[in-house]
């Protein structure tokens, strides 16, 4: 997308932390910006700090609400002729280890941060390609879903948006719909003092690290915004946050790619395995790297 001004914006967990920093990107850049979230205090407060800042509204509305998600897109269709840019970034953060997750507690998380950005998807794209204008479409996984970070159901969601957004990449190429999948590192937001998942949970940390440890040289909210913003008018589809990721990226890959065995690779079955797999946003990502 090249133009925000006087378009729409829909940030999913807009009234804090990541969304908000997002939510204030997009209405700084004269976007009308609709913000979504569950608790109705953080929810006046991001909208009368967004309201200083130029057009914002307030929604409540649970991501796992698929009927809520139609009324809100039947009125914003009506009000403002749909919206042009989704954010889905509503998540909750639970890093239990496998042994203590309760069945309920997993369908939490991933009803959350998995099928939620499902659901805004799937109620947004449709309505997008039908209008037919330049539209662009973000969702925020996590540093923890392209690294085997600690908390397997949280890495579960998050390694799942990575790859929903990957093949979302190849159904809407020649649209005029971009995507954009976030993965940040630690930034200084309230996710640990968000929602709380059913049952009893014992408090873990990641790595043994203390709250201190994770938080004293947290990236902040405003700095992750801008970048998505600059993904969304580059048509940007891996956002990246932290320098510091690098080294651990290339240990992950490395490991893969000497876990492929090695010999000839059989002509005919390469045709048919690349035929099937070969995704072109990561030619995408590396032409622009090299141009």
């Amino acid at each position: 997308m090249q133009e925000l001004e006087g378009r729409t914006a829909l940030v999913t967990g807009g009234d804090s932390g990541i969304g908000l920093g997002t939510a204030r990107a997009l209405v700084q850049a004269g976007m009308r910006v609709v913000v979504c979230g569950v608790v109705e205090e953080s929810l006046q407060a991001a909208h009368a700090e967004l309201s200083r800042l130029g057009t914002a509204e307030a929604v409540q509305l649970d991501v796992r609400d698929r009927d809520g998600f139609a009324r809100l897109a039947d009125r914003l269709d009506q009000q403002h002729g749909g919206v042009d840019v989704l954010v889905n970034n509503a998540g909750v953060g639970f890093l239990s280890p496998t042994a203590e997750v309760s069945f309920d507690q997993w369908d939490w998380v991933l009803g959350i941060n998995l099928t939620g950005v499902f659901n805004g998807i799937r109620t947004f794209l449709p309505r997008m390609l039908a209008v037919g204008r330049p539209a662009h479409i973000v969702a925020t996984a996590s540093i923890g879903g392209l690294l085997g970070a600690p908390g397997s159901a949280y890495a579960a969601t998050k390694f799942g948006v990575v790859g929903l957004m990957e093949a979302l990449a190849v159904e809407v190429q020649g649209t005029d719909v971009g995507v954009s999948v976030l993965a940040p590192g630690i930034v200084a937001t309230n996710i640990h003092q968000g929602l709380r998942p059913p049952g009893e949970v014992a408090e873990h940390t990641p790595g043994g690290a203390s709250s201190g440890d994770l938080h004293v040289a947290a990236m902040q909210p405003d700095e992750v915004g801008i970048r998505v913003r600059q993904a969304i008018l580059d048509e940007q589809f891996y956002v990246l946050t932290h320098a510091e990721h690098r080294e651990l990226l290339q240990r992950r890959f490395d490991a893969l790619l000497a876990a492929v065995p090695s010999g000839t690779p059989d002509v005919r079955r390469a045709e048919v395995e690349r035929l099937v797999l070969r995704n072109p946003v990561y030619d995408r990502v590396l032409a622009r790297r090299t141009s």
